[in-house]
């Protein structure tokens, strides 16, 4: 290890509230120009297809970064969400990204932060992944590390194994341990490496009390394994599930637990990256001292649209603005009326009249949103560095009130920022009770049942002497949801309530049966049955074995039950549930796959009105008669 150029990070400027830091990463033995911190990496996809010239938003957005010298972040696995072949990941593994790259006139110069894409297998840990070169035995972290080497990272996070809200205590544990676990065997196959990316410890816990404990046996156990001069940062996991509830609070709690158990010794050493969070909590990330974040809502809201106004500090839906108010490195260059024009047109992967790509208008809206995420962050540095991010944040505060809990409890602890806000009134939806006889602890108050990551494909099955309501004469088999139980759900409650706009009371002649990607068909009947409410899992597409065993199931239920409906139809657009829905009708001529024709496999398509309508129409050819 002494024989190498290390990586390594150090605090130039620290305050009470906040700090201001520069991180040197290695590559080919050569320390590249340090980057100060704290930052911000893009999130970005760059094995998209079978060469580096891609296609879609992804294009123009990875062509923009990369000529700016941006450095983002990417995780190992994303592969999976295009549907790449083994073949296709060995063609993007026999040299660095960065040289894939620079074979399309694009020269990749920033540093490359790859994650390890544990993201991936929260909800399906035994995924199988072995026709990739990646074991799922105890030796998958190496492959994992061996996969970030072979893309050219210039910074690598071990394979983890995140906390979705709410799972039971023991299973919890259980994660936790073999996360720390992969940790340390990643850092010591690493040492041995001619590479030396640096190297980011993946954190996790339920509350404070875990995270410090965690990050406590991190620092323990490198020295014990006789890394305790090896240079490591912490990466704080399972953010993103709190983001999406907006449990900022307790997103506080696991940040401050993280800093608790680092020793003072290495405090001004060990940078603190916050996984899958910016937007709005930069200020608060910032305030904290937490060194790095990433984040891809910046492609996620203009996939919808939404453009970051910065007038008003709100995402906005593009086709409602009048005019464009931003003077940043994209809008400069952007006519409204013209994007507006193009995203109306119809057709998509075509050249439009205007001679360009829709693409390219998704992509600009989504650099402008990244630049504004750039701003807030220069605001904090900045007021950082003068002595006044208390003073930022809480006027940040007051026109985004959905963190003002997460402020007020650190008020709580912090005098001066107590005094402050005395000052402001928070307008926000309450989520958490501050108990001062617990120490300080926060009470989480939540009627979210637990969950468990635990059960099995036999943990729930349709009872045999079960018959459906011989009232319900309609079959409509829809994919699961994860939120539960999934009546009350976004995508399942959006598409009933149009249906029940259409029939009136003639939807109750509908029998709902739900794709689980665990179980296979869950009637309505059976939807709060305990390990319906508390499993989490996902299917995709690479899980071949899942998808089989949903596909028998499903065509069990139909020959144990399809006499008893008129109509039998299936309503998926994502492409793991609809390859199952699909794999029935080719054995059922009688049942009925909606949309036909969709333009995309993905959710996105289950909302589209004209989707919605084919069912509605369908549907009416028997309920019309009713």
């Amino acid at each position: 290890m002494t024989d190498k150029i290390q990586p390594g990070f150090e605090v130039q400027h620290d305050s009470e509230h906040g700090r201001i830091g520069k991180l040197t990463v290695v590559r080919g033995g050569k320390p590249l120009p340090a980057m100060s911190t704290p930052m911000l990496y893009p999130v970005v996809c760059l094995m998209t297809g079978v060469s580096p010239r891609g296609g879609g938003i992804w294009k123009y957005v990875l062509r923009n970064l990369i000529e700016n010298d941006i450095p983002s972040l990417s995780q190992v696995l994303h592969f999976l969400d295009f549907n790449l072949e083994s073949r296709h990941l060995l063609y993007w593994r026999e040299k660095p990204l960065r040289e894939r790259y620079r074979e399309v006139k694009l020269d990749y110069k920033a540093p490359l932060f790859l994650d390890s894409g544990g993201f991936k297998l929260l909800f399906n840990a035994n995924l199988d992944l072995s026709s990739y070169g990646i074991r799922s035995d105890e030796n998958q972290a190496e492959d994992i590390v061996d996969l970030q080497l072979d893309l050219g990272g210039d910074l690598v996070a071990s394979l983890d194994y995140p906390l979705p809200n709410n799972l039971d205590r023991a299973e919890a544990v259980e994660r936790m341990r073999k996360s720390l676990e992969n940790a340390i065997q990643a850092a010591l196959y690493l040492v041995d490496k001619k590479q030396t990316p640096y190297f980011y410890v993946c954190c996790h816990g339920q509350n404070r009390d875990d995270m410090r404990q965690y990050v406590g046996n991190v620092f323990q156990l490198m020295r014990e394994n006789g890394l305790s001069e090896y240079p490591f940062g912490l990466a704080i996991g399972s953010i993103v599930p709190l983001r999406g509830t907006r449990k900022y609070e307790q997103i506080v709690e696991l940040i401050l637990g993280a800093k608790d158990g680092i020793p003072e010794e290495n405090y001004a050493t060990t940078p603190i990256h916050v996984f899958g969070v910016a937007g709005n909590i930069i200020p608060l990330l910032t305030y904290l001292g937490v060194d790095s974040f990433d984040s891809s809502s910046y492609i996620q809201t203009a996939r919808g649209l939404n453009y970051l106004n910065p007038s008003i500090n709100r995402l906005q839906p593009v086709f409602e603005m009048e005019s464009i108010e931003c003077d940043c490195r994209i809008c400069r260059d952007v006519d409204l009326f013209e994007m507006q024009q193009a995203l109306a047109e119809n057709g998509s992967y075509r050249v439009l009249s205007s001679g360009r790509y829709k693409s390219e208008f998704y992509a600009d809206i989504a650099l402008h949103n990244l630049e504004m995420d750039y701003k807030t962050l220069n605001t904090m540095t900045a007021a950082i560095k003068a002595g006044e991010s208390m003073e930022a944040l809480v006027q940040y505060v007051e026109s985004n009130p959905e963190i003002g809990g997460a402020l007020e409890w650190l008020a709580t602890k912090d005098d001066a920022l107590k005094t402050r806000i005395r000052r402001t009134v928070f307008v926000r939806e309450r989520r958490t009770a501050y108990d001062p006889a617990h120490d300080g602890q926060l009470t989480f108050l939540t009627d979210e049942p637990t969950v468990k990551l635990s059960y099995t494909p036999d943990s729930f099955s349709i009872p045999e002497d079960y018959r459906p309501p011989r009232s319900k004469q309609i079959l409509l088999i829809i994919p699961c949801s994860a939120e539960k139980p999934y009546s009350r759900s976004r995508t399942h409650k959006i598409l009933m309530d149009r249906l029940l706009s259409a029939f009136g009371v003639k939807v109750n002649l509908i029998h709902k049966v739900t794709l689980s990607g665990l179980y296979g068909p869950v009637p309505e009947e059976f939807e709060s049955e305990e390990p319906v409410l508390k499993y989490e899992f996902r299917l995709v597409p690479q899980d071949y074995k899942q998808t089989l065993l949903c596909t028998q199931r499903i065509r069990e239920y139909l020959e144990k039950y399809g006499q008893n409906y008129d109509l039998k139809i299936g309503y998926a657009t994502s492409l793991a549930y609809r390859t199952v829905l699909e794999e029935v009708s080719k054995t059922n001529s009688d049942f009925i796959l909606l949309p036909k024709n969709p333009k995309k496999r993905r959710l996105s398509e289950f909302f589209r009105i004209p989707n919605i309508n084919e069912l509605i129409e369908t549907l009416s050819t028997v309920i019309s008669d009713k």
